[in-house]
């Protein structure tokens, strides 16, 4: 078996948060009180990439920002805890820690509601350019939850050092869009259809139309997950379509395309076949479904080895 190394420093930019989770059997369709389940669990992609990736074998760093409150000490305890580098995990002052809301009912759509704000705070100050060219980071993992003036600052360094690896995560639907205009400095994009559908103005497929015309926006490389009809990737004039792995339950799909994304991150970043990364992928987010937590604690370098072997 050929060695992977998995040697990469990466840093990981967005959002940490902690997701509330309310479920109730059943909707009799009014306002009243009614009993159900309330799980408080850690989410974010940011949280959840850097997470993933160093469970995967990589050296992670997170740069971030938390509220200075009970679930922003929550949220720092489990990141330390998980060995990731909190150098550039910053306290707010004025903020909250990001909160996201999800609310639902059997047979009904889940209702969600989010606070980031605090993420407005987020820069790419001299710090943060210091800690990247001391810790020789390779590769910067981002979502697309920050300001403007942080991408513009980001995508300024990258045009100075062309060999820093991005990756940017199109996040949801609405915001998608926000870092279009970047494209062409982005080395590999991820959205799921929904996200891929609000870019190109049309629905999205996992066919050679949609991936030309998603080409044609300026990403080079890009992956668009399609849920049951699996994945799409494009990386420079090559195109891979391949089906979901279904694990036998689904718990929980929050948190399943980042952990694609991570899979795939960790063996594209090692120049190992596009064909492998998929896999990793497919693995990585098999897994994750099948808890209710965002990342799966079973993910690891050797589970991606063992797969491939499957």
């Amino acid at each position: 078996m050929q060695d992977h190394h998995f040697n990469n420093k990466v840093l990981c930019v967005g959002n940490i948060s902690v997701d509330i989770k309310a479920y109730c059997p059943e909707d009799d369709g009014t306002e009243a009180y009614r009993e159900g389940s309330i799980e408080l669990v850690p989410g974010g992609v940011g949280r959840g990439m850097a997470i993933n990736l160093k469970h995967l074998g990589l050296d992670a760093a997170i740069l971030g920002i938390l509220g200075d409150d009970i679930f922003g000490d929550y949220l720092r305890k489990g990141l330390e805890d998980e060995k990731v580098n909190t150098s550039l995990l910053r306290k707010s002052k004025s903020s909250s820690t990001s909160l996201f809301s999800v609310m639902a009912s059997r047979g009904k759509s889940a209702r969600c509601v989010y606070d980031t704000n605090i993420l407005k705070e987020i820069s790419l100050d001299q710090d943060v350019i210091d800690f990247i060219r001391s810790e020789q980071i390779e590769a910067i993992i981002m979502d697309s939850n920050m300001n403007p003036e942080f991408y513009r600052d980001v995508y300024t360094l990258k045009e100075k050092n062309p060999n820093i690896f991005i990756f940017q995560n199109a996040t949801a639907p609405d915001i998608a869009a926000k870092t279009l205009k970047y494209a062409h400095l982005i080395d590999l994009f991820a959205c799921n259809e929904f996200e891929a559908a609000s870019l190109l103005k049309a629905p999205a497929s996992p066919d050679l139309e949609t991936a030309d015309k998603f080409q044609k926006l300026g990403f080079k490389n890009f992956i668009i997950t399609f849920g049951s009809r699996g994945v799409m990737v494009r990386v420079g004039n090559e195109t891979w379509n391949e089906p979901p792995y279904t694990p036998y339950k689904i718990v929980d799909t929050i948190g399943a395309g980042d952990a694609f994304a991570s899979g795939f991150l960790a063996g594209f970043l090692n120049q190992e076949s596009v064909k492998r990364c998929i896999h990793y992928g497919l693995t990585s987010a098999r897994e994750t479904l099948l808890t209710k937590q965002t990342v799966s604690s079973i993910l690891s370098r050797e589970l991606l080895e063992r797969s491939v072997k499957e």
